[in-house]
């Protein structure tokens, strides 16, 4: 198994804040960044995007699924599955300045997108989780975070965010966009559930300087991760000055799972 980043913020193939990563088997597309451009580099490393039988949005931000759009031009088949909420208004406050984060509202109701409100299996090795459980704080960085519910604007509380995990004979494989909901929250779901260990974690965690320390003991555990996007750098710095088991995630990083 091949775990290709087509997207994130640095790399040598085009860049930009957000992610997507694509996993040739099976083959399927998890987030799309913010444009087309992991339609142009996914060209470059000989990724057929047509070709793509399962695509997911993590949740609904702009810098995860923002390619959307391109992805439904290039691609007529792959079922695109996305957390209850995903297409919900969102904003955040810089300050008092707001700006829209959201998705494309107009492409809800698009025939290749499943709207999923509880656990759900796609394949064989493949589970998408929407129930994530509360055992330990969500990121602060959620704190200027909204969505617009019931006309109301609200403190984002993220439940559309929807993680990956697939299950291998030594362990589990975890995906995640942005772990708003708490990358250590993310992990003891997946440990309480499937009752294995994690192989690899691969993804964003949006956290800060401050909270890095907390992540260090639980990480150890895992066999590797790989992280970038919305993990500051000083919070990927102080874990790996702890940890052997962390890499950088970059755009055109390319991951193989034995």
């Amino acid at each position: 198994m091949m775990i290709t980043c087509l997207i994130e913020d640095t790399g040598t193939l085009k860049a930009e804040h957000g992610l997507s990563l694509h996993i040739d088997k099976p083959n399927l597309l998890f987030d799309m960044g913010q444009s087309n451009s992991f339609i142009e580099n996914a060209q470059e490393l000989d990724i057929n995007i047509s070709k793509v039988e399962y695509a997911l949005i993590s949740h609904g931000h702009y810098d995860h699924g923002g390619g959307l759009p391109y992805f439904l031009k290039e691609n007529k088949k792959a079922e695109i599955y996305v957390g209850d909420g995903a297409f919900y208004k969102r904003c955040a406050n810089d300050n008092g300045s707001w700006r829209y984060i959201g998705l494309d509202e107009s492409l809800a109701d698009n025939p290749q997108i499943k709207t999923l409100k509880r656990d759900t299996k796609i394949t064989r090795d493949c589970t998408i989780l929407t129930s994530i459980q509360k055992f330990f704080p969500t990121p602060k960085g959620n704190n200027k975070l909204y969505k617009i519910s019931k006309d109301k604007i609200v403190l984002d509380d993220f439940k559309d965010e929807i993680i990956l995990v697939i299950e291998k004979e030594d362990g589990l494989l975890v995906l995640t966009g942005c772990s708003h909901r708490g990358i250590l929250n993310i992990t003891e779901t997946v440990k309480r559930k499937y009752n294995k260990p994690i192989k690899a974690l691969i993804g964003g965690f949006h956290i800060k300087a401050e909270e890095a320390p907390s992540l260090i003991d639980p990480f150890k555990s895992i066999e590797e991760i790989y992280t970038g996007h919305c993990t500051s750098k000083r919070a990927y710095n102080i874990l790996k000055e702890n940890l052997d088991n962390i890499k950088p995630l970059h755009t055109g990083t390319q991951i193989e799972i034995i």
